[in-house]
Parts: C-alpha cells; structure tokens; sequence
C-alpha cells in the first residue's frame, strides 16, 4: 500500500505543478489533490508503519489499516466539491469523513503508546501532535459553510494548520530520525530534541495558523518558534552529517534541501508577497524533496522487509544516484519565488520527473 501511495502522491505532486495553467480547475482543487488525496493518505499510511516501531509493538489491526483509504476516499470527495460537482456546503462531508479517520488514528496511536515495551520513542508524540492538528484543520473546515462570513479567517486557519501543523509536524519529527539513519551515522542528541523541540514546534504551528486567521502579529511568533526547532536540526546536521548532505548521491542531499526548504516556505509566508500563495515555496521546495528522500530511503525496504541488507543498501544505492543535483534543482525552486520568480516550479519539476523515472524503473526491474 505504502508504494502504491508513494507512487499516487508523486503524481499529484506532477500534476498540482504542472497542471493548473493548463487546465481551468479552482486552485484549491489542485491544492486538495496534493494534499487531502496525496499526502494525507501517504502520511496516515507512513504512520501506520512507523507507530508500530516507534511503541515496539505490533502493527495496525485489519481495521485501522484501513484508515488510509478512508483519507483517499475524503480526499477524493473534496475534488468533487471544488470541481464543482458537489455544492460547496457538501465539504462537511469529506472533512468529517477524514476527521473521523483522524480521530481512529489518534485512538489507535495513544492505545500503541499505552502498550509499549518500555517507554515509547519521542517520535510518537510528534505524531500524536500531528495528527491533532489535522484534526483541528477539518473542524475548521467544516465550520465554514455553516458561518460563512468566517470563511476568510477559517479557511487560513484550515490550510496554515495542516501545512505548518500537520504535514511540517509529521515531517521534522521524521526527519530528525530518517537523516541518521541514511548517514549511517548516529545522531545522540535526537532522542533530547524530539522530547524538548515539540511544544515549540507544536506551539509555533498554533501560533501561525491563529496569526494567519486573526491576528498576523501571533504568525510572526510562530515562525520564530518554527525557526528555532529547524535551527537546532540543522545545526546537529551540520555537525554530524556534513559530508553526506554534500554528496553526489544518497538520501540526505534532498532531506537537507527539504528543510531548508520548508524555512523557505516559512519565509514566504511571513515576509512574501500576497500572490504568493501558501503552497508556492511548500510544495516545490519542501513536499517535493521530502518524499522524494524518504521514498529513496525507505522503499526497498516496504517493498520487500524480508530481503538483506546488502539488496536494500544495493537498491537505495540505484534509487538515490545523482540525488545531489536533485537537491539543487529543489532548493533552486524553494529560493527564486522569493525574489519574484514566476517560473520558479519548473527546476523542483525537472528534479520530480527525473526521481520519477528511476523509481519507475527500479520499481520494473524489481517486479521482474
């Protein structure tokens, strides 16, 4: 299921960039085929495998795997909605769905935690703090046809809570595990900045989506927040991992391109221009590298656990080639919308297209 998400979400990655000019869809149509039918599948899914791990205990139940189609389902019915099949005021529908999905896994989650052989891995509370705040964005969304003259200020609490809470809460909290283990070089302060950077992180995305709805004073010191977690990350990367983020290939080259990525974004948000949209800088800069590192670190892997380690290191090897200038292409288009750029998703495209094809075609040859 996790490749056939990874693959699904890669898609509308392609067509939530290249697609909009050409084809007249609302733009929260191709925000919400990214997001509500790519990512928050893919994440649910991710969790799945990871809580497990993380608790040291047994994987999802029949039930609760099944969650991550629920999110499909949800999302699927959102691009219903925008695409003007469905009246507005049907958007309740999917977002409770995904709330209900949302409220399982947070049961399901604490229920891990409560079970544990010892005590959980800090990473768990990082996807407790993720998946609430999900929560919270469909609520939002599903306020706003019944007070519409909330619409403005709900709709950007809905969207900076699920890019800044959500998506950046789930993804910092992994990447602080994921680089180590793709450096193959262990990181002995991640255990103390997962347990301490959580409220700030948790606080700052909090603070950024209020701000951004009602009070833009508080956004600004949710970014401050936000930016204080990434600088102790980066800092300890920088210190351990140097030589692997500015390597030809590998994993790490487009994870660190994810992070500073994602400061981007958070920069455009705060300082850029109205037209810049929230997803301009999020989607190319941090989305993209994202999963494009974390499906070259860890597909071998969900495609077949069973396998040694010599296959899995052989096939990261080949999925992760030329993964340097990949990052180059990504941060490329993280930077240039913030200096006026309009064409500034066509470098983090090229850099997809290319990841793309390799996985396909380790994807073939794997099945062969």
């Amino acid at each position: 299921m996790l490749i056939a998400l990874i693959v699904a979400t890669l898609l509308a990655f392609l067509a939530g960039q290249a697609l909009p000019k050409a084809i007249g869809a609302a733009p929260a149509f191709w925000a919400h085929l990214v997001l509500a039918v790519g990512v928050m599948s893919l994440i649910t899914a991710a969790m799945q495998h990871f809580v497990p791990v993380l608790a040291r205990g047994r994987g999802a139940g029949p039930w609760t795997g099944r969650l991550p189609y629920l999110m499909l389902a949800s999302g699927l019915l959102s691009l219903a909605v925008f695409h003007g099949l469905l009246d507005f005021a049907w958007i309740a529908l999917p977002a409770g769905l995904a709330l209900a999905g949302a409220v399982a896994m947070l049961a399901w989650m604490r229920a891990m935690g409560r079970k544990a052989l010892g005590k959980p891995h800090a990473g768990l509370a990082w996807y407790l703090a993720a998946m609430a705040c999900l929560g919270l964005g469909l609520a939002a969304a599903m306020l706003i046809p019944l007070f519409p003259d909330w619409h403005a200020g709900l709709r950007a609490f809905h969207v900076h809570i699920n890019l800044y809470g959500f998506v950046a809460i789930t993804a910092v909290g992994t990447l602080q595990v994921l680089m180590p283990t793709a450096a193959n070089q262990a990181d002995p302060e991640v255990a103390g900045r997962l347990r301490t950077d959580l409220k700030w992180a948790l606080s700052g995305s909090l603070l950024l989506a209020t701000g951004q709805a009602l009070m833009p004073p508080l956004a600004w010191l949710g970014g401050l927040l936000w930016t204080w977690v990434m600088a102790r990350m980066l800092l300890a990367w920088w210190r351990l991992h140097r030589s692997n983020i500015f390597a030809w290939h590998g994993a790490e080259p487009v994870l660190a391109a994810a992070a500073i990525g994602f400061l981007c974004a958070l920069a455009g948000t705060l300082l850029g221009p109205d037209s810049l949209g929230p997803l301009t800088l999020f989607l190319p800069g941090f989305l993209m590298p994202l999963v494009t590192g974390a499906a070259g670190q860890l597909a071998p892997v969900w495609v077949e656990a069973g396998r040694g380690a010599a296959r899995h290191a052989a096939d990261r090897a080949r999925i992760t080639r030329w993964n340097g200038p990949r990052a180059l292409l990504f941060l490329t288009a993280a930077l240039l919308p913030l200096f006026g750029y309009k064409c500034a998703g066509m470098p983090a495209l090229t850099a997809l297209v290319w990841f793309g094809i390799v996985f396909a075609i380790w994807l073939y040859r794997d099945s062969n």
